[in-house]
């Protein structure tokens, strides 16, 4: 559950404030993960306590949350099924939150980001007719990928031509740069 807890704390904290980064909001949600984890160890500590049961100590989430539940798992005599499939679960879950914290950060982050359509085709428009003396009508896709390396076809049509123009998203603010082909 906290793997869990610590992923959607980073999505959410990546949602809300953009402006601390990828980095930040997945840090954040390891943070918050972890102390989930720490919190509800001492929870099933005096849970386990209170039934007469002696469990490992609490005090094994401050390793890591499928730390105590392996340490837990090993001092029930017998271990429930539910408490080695808790224990699994939690390792499987934070081997798959590291893979997937940053590029699901990203992608909220970017989808996040403001892309003004409109001002970029209407730029591109303004430079090629200042270079070339051709007054051209630039068309983007309306929903372009905006993560930073990203690239996209836009579409310059005037006096009976067509050209493509190729634009490269060069950070996750929505700064840009653009080529024709």
């Amino acid at each position: 559950m906290a793997p869990l807890a610590g992923l959607l704390v980073g999505l959410v904290v990546g949602a809300v404030s953009p402006e601390l980064g990828v980095s930040a909001a997945v840090w954040l949600g390891i943070f918050v993960g972890w102390a989930g984890g720490l919190f509800l160890a001492i929870v099933d500590y005096r849970v386990l306590r209170h039934l007469g049961e002696e469990p490992a100590h609490w005090v094994l989430a401050f390793v890591s949350p499928w730390a105590y539940l392996l340490g837990r798992a090993m001092c029930r005599r017998p271990a429930p099924w539910t408490t080695w499939a808790a224990f699994g679960l939690c390792v499987v879950l934070t081997l798959l939150s590291f893979p997937l914290a940053k590029p699901l950060t990203s992608s909220v982050l970017t989808a996040n980001s403001v892309f003004d359509r409109d001002r970029v085709q209407r730029d591109i428009a303004e430079e090629i007719r200042r270079q070339s003396g051709v007054s051209v009508t630039v068309s983007c896709p309306k929903d372009p990928p905006l993560s930073a390396g990203s690239t996209f076809r836009c579409v310059a049509e005037g006096e009976g031509d067509r050209i493509f123009v190729v634009v490269t998203m060069e950070d996750d603010s929505g700064s840009y740069t653009w080529m024709t082909l």
